[in-house]
């Protein structure tokens, strides 16, 4: 009898660490936030990082940085159907999540986002006078890539893509190694290169954006939108707007990016 007595107390106790491990590891889940390569992995580790630390301080939940090497595997990943919880992407990307797995934008930059060709050419030049010269990108599906593909539509008469860019900065570089005639380029880095000339600049996109899985629970969509969009006053964290490049989340929405998908028609079909 007193074994028995035993074995059922042990068992109870153990019964009871059970529950409180299940319940603790609903509290203490992980979320994701994905963010698109155009860095590499260790420089979107500087740049993004201090974002999610912003979130995981600023709201009840914890998150986790998800980088890809390049855009070829990150395509794939989205072709794939793999959805993290949170993502953050140029407005193409955003605009098909939405479409094809219901993603719901949450939250973007202030600032429109413009794309624009830079050439070492100082004289008066065109999108046609780099027919057949090499001109710098990221690779498809970059956004960059697609409006430099939109700008030459006759496939007999393209310039030289030279798409190996790791960056938005490595394509200007390339520029500076002589090693391309022009490169497209974000309209943040356009500033900055005053001693490069504007050849033609894109129409105007929602900036980068992020945007929740639809399996994200609606608590931690509202407590991550009210920490974004209360950002840009919070002087303590002024280091992660200032990575990111941009002055302010404003609140995203689903009707900006209408049909934005599109664009990934310049060079895929079938996603």
């Amino acid at each position: 009898m007193g074994c028995l007595s035993l074995r059922m107390r042990l068992t109870a106790v153990v019964l009871l660490i059970g529950l409180a491990s299940g319940s603790s590891g609903q509290t203490e889940r992980t979320y994701s936030l994905l963010v698109h390569p155009i860095f590499t992995p260790s420089q979107a580790e500087l740049v993004y990082q201090p974002l999610v630390d912003f979130l995981n301080e600023q709201t009840p939940h914890r998150f986790e940085l998800r980088t890809a090497r390049d855009f070829h595997r990150y395509w794939l990943d989205i072709r794939r159907g793999q959805q993290p919880d949170l993502v953050l992407e140029d407005a193409h990307l955003i605009a098909l999540r939405m479409q094809r797995d219901g993603f719901v934008p949450l939250a973007r930059a202030s600032q429109p986002a413009s794309f624009s060709l830079l050439s070492s050419d100082m004289g008066e030049v065109e999108i046609g006078d780099f027919i057949g010269r090499p001109v710098s990108s990221m690779p498809a599906p970059s956004l960059g890539y697609l409006v430099l593909a939109s700008w030459f539509t006759n496939p007999m008469q393209q310039p030289i893509l030279e798409s190996s860019a790791a960056s938005w900065l490595d394509a200007v570089e390339i520029v500076f190694a002589m090693e391309a005639d022009a490169a497209i380029v974000p309209h943040n880095l356009v500033r900055r290169y005053v001693n490069l000339n504007v050849v033609a600049t894109s129409a105007e996109f929602p900036h980068v954006t992020i945007a929740a899985s639809p399996d994200l629970p609606e608590t931690v969509r509202l407590n991550v939108l009210d920490a974004l969009l209360a950002l840009h006053d919070d002087p303590e964290h002024f280091a992660v707007l200032h990575e990111l490049d941009i002055e302010e989340f404003v609140a995203a929405l689903p009707d900006e990016y209408v049909g934005l998908e599109s664009w990934l028609d310049w060079v895929f079909s079938g996603f």
